[in-house]
């Protein structure tokens, strides 16, 4: 039986671009975002309330204070995704659909603190938020969908890294 190992570049539609805020090479400290309190170590950034209060208070040359790319995207307004959430249900129930979202940006920091919520707007026909990482986008999705049913569609782009989900309910 003939043995086949697959990699990145057997699949179909693999993206090659990478993320223009996520450094190229590994800073040789520590780096905390004084931000939102994120911590990087070996090109990892994660949250922990407890390091970070114990890395503030060293007077070192080891921790270096620098933004994390969650903050420099949000701050730039550079979109990952982008969610639309439209119909009479969204009107009838925005309180809910609203902390849903929130709930959801929570659990996907849990996981990667760099995708985060850049804008969340609503207006008397729905909600359009703006994500930082495409996968957030798509995480929101889905959750509203399984929340709510309604009807939802995912639109990747083909060009840069970025996702459109448009998601229906009427009453």
């Amino acid at each position: 039986m003939a043995r086949f190992t697959y990699s990145p570049a057997h699949k179909k539609n693999v993206s090659r671009e990478t993320d223009p805020y996520l450094p190229k090479k590994s800073a040789s400290a520590v780096g905390v975002c004084p931000e939102c309190r994120a911590i990087c170590r070996n090109k990892r950034w994660y949250l922990d309330e407890k390091e970070f209060a114990l890395l503030t208070r060293k007077k070192g040359g080891d921790v270096a204070r620098r933004r994390c790319p969650a903050c420099r995207k949000i701050a730039d307004g550079f979109i990952g995704g982008v969610v639309t959430l439209r119909g009479s249900f969204v009107r009838e129930h925005r309180e809910e659909i609203r902390n849903l979202v929130r709930n959801e940006e929570k659990r996907a920091m849990a996981f990667n603190p760099l995708a985060r919520i850049i804008i969340l707007k609503e207006d008397e026909s729905g909600f359009e938020v703006s994500t930082t990482a495409e996968k957030l986008a798509q995480r929101i999705g889905r959750e509203v969908h399984k929340a709510c049913s309604g009807t939802v569609e995912y639109k990747w782009s083909e060009d840069s890294k970025m996702l459109r989900v448009n998601w229906v309910r009427e009453a």
